[in-house]
């Protein structure tokens, strides 16, 4: 712009010096027009023609002073071309330094990308972690999960998330709920979580549960109770989905570290999934989530009892507007504390799900650090048929029973208050005894007295056996936490807790204490009680 103003500046100055130039010199018009000089009396010769040709010749002071300013004004102009000519000399230089650089770089990416990729692997949907609670026996955890798709629980990625990073490779890395890897097409993708859950478990039986055979001293007890890593993604196709899970746990005594999940997954449309592979069930709410989205540190005694937590099946699933739905055929689903995979007959299980929005979707976590911005409610409902292949002290069932049960959760959030109700049904089938049913329940709430932060909340469970089923269950086998029940055959139990929970950053780090007061009672009315205290620290990513 600088150098347009100096150009159309000297150009002005041009067309000033010529108009004054014309205006200067008499026209040829005005000349003939003009009144002749009167000739002096001695006019001997033309000295007068002489002396105007030499006045013409002469400069007038407007002239010289325009002859000043254009010299100023070319000296102005070549000032500022030798500026130019050295700044773009200058960008010239930078320029080539900067090619420098690019190519140096270019030969490091590959390398420091793979070093990354390799770096970070470690992980319901959270994709990520599904699949819910460590057990007391040989499996620490065939507990709950995130979608029957690739699990929609998952840690949630931060606001400030960077950007993705993509390299010479055309594989591009981000945080999204998970530390995410995909190629540039989309086509192979991977998200790997992670959950950590040390735990502290103080637990004190009465001396009428002593009696009854009850451990004669107090658990003081720190564990890993859970802790687990997933990846999942798409291979091929974003429609052909992967899953697999590992999880480790001290909590049964052992240290081991195990496959959890693994299945994989075709979407053919939102209203039509299908899956096959080892993978938790649809049946009841709490065993569907990831644990590490509930409200208090564990599962109710209710859903230790009743829940049909994970097996080898073949599942179809989808959502069609408010309304979800999931249909399973599947191995004999063993107990919490059971580890039996297999089918040893051709008695299979089914299991069938539906769920529906009745307000805004209640979700798949018990409690949300964010509120609910508008009022929540859903209500999930499911049915089983299960052959038993293994006897379970928590299930109350032996191996050749068949169990028919059905389970309804009604979930309601509302601003910083939540509210979880849980029925069960039972009725087992059994060659060695009469059939008969067995109930449960649990009702839970919880409220932000400092939002995003401070949460206080409680929850009332209970289990009523129908009649004892512990063939060959031998007291004293059984961790003495009381995950759904003393051990020792039982009649009735009911659970009283209260927590409180600290959130740092959501549920991604957070902080959880319960107190519970279990009490029941045996078939022949002996009563028992027992007090239990978990603090819980949690990391999930």
């Amino acid at each position: 712009m600088r150098m347009l103003a100096i150009c159309l500046i000297a150009f002005g100055l041009l067309a000033g010096t010529t108009a004054m130039a014309a205006d200067g010199n008499n026209s040829p018009a005005a000349a003939a027009n003009a009144p002749a000089p009167a000739e002096p009396a001695n006019s001997g010769s033309a000295p007068n023609a002489n002396a105007g040709t030499s006045a013409a010749a002469s400069p007038s002071p407007a002239e010289e002073r325009i002859a000043s300013e254009l010299d100023s004004m070319r000296n102005l102009l070549e000032a500022q071309s030798k500026q130019l000519l050295e700044q773009g000399q200058e960008l010239k230089e930078q320029k080539e330094k900067t090619e420098a650089l690019e190519k140096k770089l270019s030969a490091l990416l590959p390398a420091n990308a793979n070093a990354a990729g390799a770096g970070s692997s470690s992980p319901a949907a959270s994709a990520g972690l599904v699949a819910g609670s460590a057990t007391p026996a040989a499996e620490p955890a065939n507990g709950p999960s995130a979608s029957a798709a690739l699990s929609p629980t998952a840690a949630p990625a931060p606001a400030n998330a960077a950007a993705p990073q993509q390299n010479d490779s055309g594989i591009s890395a981000k945080y999204d709920g998970g530390f995410h890897l995909a190629t540039a097409d989309n086509k192979f993708t991977m998200t790997v979580n992670g959950l950590f859950q040390p735990r502290f478990t103080e637990f004190v039986a009465n001396d009428d549960a002593k009696a009854l055979g009850a451990p004669p001293t107090a658990d003081s007890d720190f564990d890993i109770y859970l802790g687990r890593v997933a990846l999942s993604g798409s291979v091929f196709d974003p429609s052909i989905k992967y899953f697999v899970q590992f999880q480790g746990s001290t909590s049964t005594n052992t240290n081991q570290t195990f496959f959890l999940d693994w299945f994989a997954q075709k979407e053919f449309s939102p209203e039509l999934s299908v899956q096959m592979g080892r993978s938790w069930t649809p049946y009841s709410y709490q065993n569907f989530l990831n644990p590490g989205q509930f409200m208090l540190p564990d599962f109710s005694v209710a859903e230790y009892a009743f829940a049909l937590s994970r097996s080898v099946n073949v599942e179809a699933t989808g959502q069609a507007g408010k309304l979800g739905y999931a249909l399973m055929i599947t191995n004999s689903v063993p107990a919490l504390d059971a580890s039996t995979q297999e089918n040893f007959n051709n008695k299979l299980g089914f299991i069938g799900h539906v769920q529906y929005d009745i307000l805004a979707p209640y979700g798949y976590q018990e409690s949300d650090p964010k509120g609910a911005e508008s009022p929540e409610l859903t209500i999930w409902s499911s049915a089983a048929y299960n052959p038993v292949n293994a006897a379970s002290a928590l299930s109350n069932q032996t191996a050749g029973d068949r169990t028919v049960g059905a389970t309804t959760t009604v979930g309601f959030r509302d601003g910083w208050f939540s509210l979880q109700n849980t029925g069960f049904y039972r009725r087992t089938l059994s060659d060695v005894q009469p059939d008969f049913n067995s109930w449960g329940y649990a009702e839970q709430a919880g409220y932000y007295l400092i939002p995003r932060r401070l949460e206080v909340d409680g929850r009332i469970s209970g289990v009523l056996w129908g009649a004892s089923d512990f063939m060959g269950f031998t007291p004293g086998t059984e961790v003495n936490t009381w995950y759904a029940g003393p051990n020792f055959p039982y009649h009735r139990i009911t659970e009283h807790s209260v927590g409180l929970n600290y959130y740092l950053y959501g549920h991604n780090a957070k902080l959880q204490t319960a107190y519970s007061y279990l009490t029941g009672n045996t078939f022949a009315n002996q009563g028992f009680a027992a007090s239990r205290v978990w603090i819980q620290a949690q990391v999930m990513f």
